[in-house]
C-alpha cells in the first residue's frame, strides 16, 4: 500500500459520492420561477405549460403580503387560464407538476402552503383546478392542505359561473399497468418505462433514466401519450442489439428501485438532470404511490477483504495479465486492488463492471483525488487497465464488440492519467495534506513507507496542507493537542489516583518543549538511532505515549548543561541504548511489559 494511501482511506466519497443535496444558506437564496415549459425530452401530450417568469429572490416564512412566496402564488394563479384550457388530465398533471417542480429542493417550505392558501382565497375555476392538481401530485403536507381547501369551498364552481374542468376529478387516478426495464451489458444506465392509464383513457408512458455511474440517481425523465408506439420501438431496438436486454419487472419491485433512484437524486450535489426532469418529477412520484408495496430488490453480494484479494490474485494469474511486461506486472496487483475496492464500495458491489464512463471517472477523477496508487506504478496503468478490461470482459461474458469499444475509449483517455495524477488541482484535501507531509522526500534515496510511518508516529496525524516543521508555533500547537488527546494512553495513567482527570490536563510548557524536540529528531531522522529506539520499544510492547516520553527523557539526559537544544551525539546514543531501564517514569515501580 502506498504510504500516501494510508492517510486517505477515509476520503472515499461517492461520486454522486457519495451526496447530500446542496442547500442554500438561508431562505433568501432562491425562489420558484413559475411553471416551466417542458424541454425537448417532454412530449407534446402535456400541452403548452409555459408560465410566469422569474422574480426576485425568495425566503422563509408562510407568505405574507409582499413575501416572494405570495408573489409566486399570484404569478401561478394568473397562469391558471392555461390550465383550465387544457383538454386532458395528463396535460393538466404536466402543468401542476411543473409548478411543484419550481420549489423542489428550495430551503423555504412556504411556497406550497402559500399557493394553497391563495388558491382557496381566489376560489375561481382555475384556482379550484390547481387545488385538485396539488391534492393529487404534491408532497403529503401540501396535498393534505389542498384537500382541506377543497373541502372548505362551498362548491367546485367559480364565482363567475365557469365550471371546473371535467378532468379535475381524474387527476392522480392513473394506474401503472406494467413496468419495463431496458438494460445494457456495460451497466451504465437502466431505462424504466412505466405504461400507465387513466380510467377509459388510452395508455401513456413515463420513462426514467437511472445513471449507475452517478450512484444510481434518476437522471432524466420524459413522457408520451403514445405508449404503444414507444413500447414497440423499445422492443424493436432491443431485438436488434444483442447488448441490450428488455425485461418486465414486478410493479412492487419497480416501486423500490425507482424510489431509491429518486431518493438518490434528492441527496445528490448538483446532479446533471435532463431538462424535463424537474417538470415531471411530481407526476412520476404520484404514479409510484399507486404501486403495491411488498417488493424486493436483491442486495449485491458482500465483498469482504479476502474475496477482494482473491479477485486481485485471479487477475494477476490470468492469461490477460500474463501478457504484461515484467515492469508492468509489478503494478498489476496494486492497480487492480484499487479498482476492485472502488467497484465494491461505490459501484454497487460490481468490481468487474467495465465501461468507458466508469473507468474514466475512476482513472481521471477518483485516483488523482485520493492518491491511493503508489506513484511508482503510474506508468504501468495504461497496459494494466487494458489487460483488466479484457479480463473483466471475459469474466462477464461481454461481446467482442463491447470489449473492443471499451478498449478504444480507454486508449483515448488513458494518456492523460499520469499528468492528471500529479496535478495538485485534481487532488482532494486529504491527499493534499499527505503530499505536504512527504514533500521533501528524495524519491531516489528515501523510502516513502518508512518516512510516512516515522512522521505519523511523531505527530499521530496528517498535518494540514502547508505544514512547516521548522515553524516552532505550528509544531508546538500540534504537540500540545497530541499531549491533551493522549494523556490517558500512557501506562502511567493506569496508576494515577485520578486517571480520568489526565485526559483534560493542560500540558506544561516543559512537556511541550520536550515532546517538540522528539518530533524534530524523528521528523528528520537525525540521528537514526532515535527512530530505531522507538521501534525497539514499540516492539517490546510499550504504548506510543510512553515511547515518546522515554525518548524525551533520553534527549534530556544528552542535552548540554544550560542548553536544552544542544544534544551531545555520543551521550544521546548512550542514553538511547540505556532505554527503557534508565527511564524514570512519574509513577513508582513502573512494570515492564
Amino acid at each position: 500500500m502506498s504510504p500516501r494511501s494510508r492517510g486517505r482511506r477515509g476520503d472515499r466519497r461517492r461520486p454522486s459520492d457519495t451526496r447530500r443535496a446542496r442547500r442554500r444558506e438561508d431562505g433568501r437564496a432562491g425562489r420558484p420561477t413559475g411553471p416551466h415549459t417542458p424541454g425537448p425530452g417532454a412530449d407534446a401530450a402535456f400541452g403548452p405549460v409555459g408560465g410566469p417568469g422569474a422574480g426576485a429572490a425568495g425566503g422563509p416564512g408562510e407568505g405574507p403580503s409582499g413575501h416572494p412566496a405570495a408573489e409566486f402564488a399570484d404569478e401561478v394563479l394568473a397562469a391558471t387560464p392555461q390550465l383550465t384550457a387544457l383538454t386532458s388530465p395528463l396535460q393538466a398533471e404536466g402543468f401542476v407538476s411543473s409548478v411543484i417542480g419550481t420549489w423542489w429542493q428550495l430551503p423555504s417550505q412556504a411556497f406550497g402552503p402559500t399557493l394553497v392558501a391563495e388558491a382557496r382565497r381566489a376560489g375561481d375555476a382555475g384556482a379550484v383546478a390547481l387545488l385538485h392538481g396539488l391534492a393529487a401530485l404534491a408532497e403529503p403536507r401540501v396535498a393534505a392542505l389542498a384537500r382541506a381547501a377543497l373541502d372548505g369551498l362551498d362548491g367546485l364552481t367559480s364565482g363567475d359561473g365557469q365550471d371546473t374542468p371535467a378532468w379535475a376529478g381524474s387527476l392522480g387516478s392513473a394506474k401503472v399497468e406494467r413496468c419495463l426495464a431496458v438494460t445494457e451489458d456495460l451497466g451504465d444506465n437502466t431505462q424504466y418505462i412505466l405504461v400507465c392509464a387513466y380510467p377509459d383513457e388510452e395508455p401513456h408512458a413515463l420513462v426514467v433514466l437511472v445513471d449507475h455511474n452517478l450512484g444510481g440517481i434518476a437522471k432524466d425523465l420524459w413522457a408520451t401519450d403514445r405508449a404503444a408506439d414507444l413500447e414497440a420501438q423499445a422492443r424493436s431496438t432491443v431485438a436488434a442489439d444483442p447488448d441490450l436486454t428488455l425485461t418486465e419487472i414486478d410493479p412492487a419491485d419497480a416501486k423500490i428501485r425507482l424510489g431509491e433512484a429518486f431518493a438518490a437524486t434528492d441527496e445528490a450535489v448538483e446532479p446533471p438532470l435532463g431538462e424535463s426532469f424537474r417538470d415531471l418529477r411530481a407526476v412520476l412520484l404520484s404514479r409510484l404511490r399507486t404501486l403495491p408495496d411488498g417488493g424486493s430488490v436483491p442486495e449485491p453480494p458482500p465483498w469482504p477483504d479476502a474475496r477482494r484479494a482473491a479477485l486481485v490474485e485471479d487477475f494477476a494469474a490470468s492469461p490477460e495479465a500474463a501478457e504484461l511486461s515484467p515492469a508492468d506486472a509489478e503494478g498489476a496487483r496494486a492497480f487492480a486492488k484499487e479498482l476492485v475496492d472502488f467497484g465494491c464500495e461505490y459501484d454497487g458491489g460490481q468490481p468487474l463492471r467495465v465501461s468507458p464512463v466508469k473507468l474514466e471517472g475512476f482513472l481521471l477523477g477518483w485516483l488523482p483525488r485520493t492518491g491511493l496508487l503508489d506513484r511508482r506504478y503510474v506508468d504501468a496503468v495504461p497496459s494494466v487497465l487494458q489487460a483488466w478490461v479484457r479480463y473483466a470482459g471475459r469474466r462477464n461474458g461481454l461481446s467482442t464488440t463491447s470489449v473492443d469499444g471499451v478498449l478504444a475509449a480507454v486508449r483515448a483517455f488513458v494518456p492523460r492519467f499520469a499528468e492528471t495524477y500529479d496535478d495538485p488541482s485534481a487532488w482532494g484535501p486529504a491527499r493534499t495534506a499527505v503530499e505536504s507531509l512527504l514533500a521533501d522526500l528524495d524519491p531516489d534515496q528515501d523510502n516513502a513507507d518508512e518516512v510516512f510511518e516515522r512522521r505519523m508516529f511523531a505527530l499521530d496525524r496528517v498535518p494540514a496542507p502547508g505544514f512547516d516543521v521548522t515553524d516552532d508555533d505550528a509544531v508546538a500547537n500540534l504537540v500540545a493537542d497530541d499531549l491533551r488527546a493522549g494523556s490517558g494512553d500512557s501506562e502511567d495513567a493506569e496508576y494515577s489516583e485520578d486517571a480520568e482527570s489526565l485526559e483534560d490536563a493542560e500540558p506544561t510548557a516543559r512537556e511541550v518543549a520536550a515532546r517538540t524536540a522528539v518530533v524534530r529528531h524523528l521528523w528528520f531522522d537525525d540521528p537514526p538511532e532515535v527512530w530505531a529506539t522507538a521501534r525497539r520499544l514499540l516492539d517490546a510492547g510499550y504504548a506510543r505515549a510512553d515511547v515518546l516520553a522515554a525518548l524525551a527523557f533520553a534527549l534530556a539526559e544528552a542535552a548540554a548543561e544550560g542548553d536544552a537544544k544542544s544534544v551531545d551525539a555520543v551521550r544521546l546514543r548512550a542514553a538511547l541504548d540505556a532505554l527503557p531501564g534508565s527511564w524514570k517514569p512519574s509513577r513508582p515501580e513502573s512494570p515492564q511489559p
